[in-house]
């Protein structure tokens, strides 16, 4: 099998388990890029990479961010990042059993040079992945990085997962992206909790070369702070009107990044008050360990794909999950957020949403349960 049909028949492979794009960069666009744009780290003589695409589903974005379920987020993302695995897998067996080059399969997420991206995530100021799926996926063409760091793809914005192999096969690279698809909204920013990355600042800590270009991102703070929200440990707005899938009512925008660096008490802090202090209400500590339990899941096997759907919680994600492609349907999912309301549990550990309508008037009510949901929507 020559090159040409070899990258046909691993693109047929990447579509037919359910990516939407899938493209080609070879390792020479990536020789001014960080340590983590290395092919060689992960596989000694490797020529290529290739990266595929899995975007979320705009119905199931609409009901996460009006906080009508979140149950189809979590659904896609565990098919998503299984899918990238899986992929990945059959993608290596191909090559190397028709073929005389070697491949290695990238972790999709969770895996980092630097050990407790996930298990220690609240000590952790700096984390890299052995190699970067977002600097792979501008070599392979798929887009460029946007102001929040994400991957933007014409097609489908930043609202994707990715999943990619490196190969010693020097397959044919497909073009770069000429244009950047991110507009600087800055959406990403509004609908974080954070303020893990800056609204106006560019980061500078190292730049960020790939095919030649320059990829401009937003300043970032330390790993530790992203991981909090994202995670579900907290999740309040700024102007305290609405919440991410939290009911921890926490605003980490009110701690500067140089303040949260620099003070490494402030995490110990936060962490002791959202899962031991008594005067957090008990059943918001016992969510909370649920949650690091689950994310202890992944830190053991360090492959988010190998997370069961009952581990897989996503209950922020919002600066990824709002990028889509369309701006208008972008200022349509903030709109939904910012209206949202608020997360709460109830005596028995369930969680309810309140939430304003228009004319003042306060509106509870209930998301189905993850039993409830997948038991209506089995088939």
């Amino acid at each position: 099998m020559n090159l040409k049909e070899l990258k046909q028949e691993v693109n047929n492979i990447v579509l037919d388990g359910g990516a939407k794009l899938v493209g080609v960069g070879r390792r020479e666009r990536l020789k001014d890029a960080p340590p983590s744009g290395d092919m060689e780290y992960c596989l000694p003589d490797a020529q290529s990479c290739i990266i595929w695409a899995y975007p979320n589903p705009i119905e199931a974005l609409e009901n996460y961010f009006s906080k009508k379920e979140r149950m189809s987020i979590k659904k896609f993302q565990h098919f998503a990042y299984k899918s990238a695995w899986d992929t990945g897998l059959k993608l290596k067996e191909f090559i190397e059993e028709n073929s005389i080059y070697k491949a290695f399969v990238v972790i999709p997420n969770g895996k980092y040079r630097k050990a407790g991206g996930y298990t220690n995530f609240m000590k952790v100021d700096q984390a890299y992945p052995r190699f970067s799926l977002r600097y792979g996926g501008v070599a392979a063409g798929l887009g460029h990085l946007g102001w929040s760091g994400n991957l933007v793809t014409k097609e489908f914005g930043g609202s994707i997962y990715l999943g990619g192999i490196l190969t010693t096969a020097p397959l044919e690279p497909d073009p770069m992206a000429k244009e950047n698809y991110c507009n600087n909204c800055k959406i990403c920013w509004q609908s974080c909790t954070t303020g893990y990355f800056e609204k106006d600042l560019e980061e500078a800590q190292q730049e960020v070369i790939i095919g030649g270009k320059r990829e401009v991102y937003a300043k970032r703070g330390t790993y530790s702070k992203c991981g909090n929200g994202c995670a579900g440990l907290s999740g309040l707005s700024e102007d305290g009107k609405w919440t991410t899938w939290t009911a921890d009512h926490i605003c980490l925008k009110e701690y500067a990044n140089e303040e949260w660096e620099a003070n490494p008490s402030l995490k110990r802090e936060l962490i002791r008050k959202v899962i031991v202090d008594k005067n957090t209400p008990k059943k918001i500590r016992n969510f909370n360990k649920k949650i690091l339990k689950s994310y202890a899941g992944v830190g053991t096997t360090e492959n988010v794909a190998l997370r069961p759907l009952e581990d897989t919680n996503p209950r922020c994600g919002n600066c990824n999950f709002i990028c889509v492609a369309d701006l208008k349907k972008r200022v349509e999912l903030l709109k939904l957020l910012k209206t949202s309301g608020k997360v709460f549990l109830d005596e028995n550990g369930r969680e309810y949403v309140k939430k304003l309508k228009k004319d003042g008037e306060e509106i509870i009510y209930y998301p189905p349960t993850e039993e409830e949901f997948f038991n209506t929507n089995s088939n």
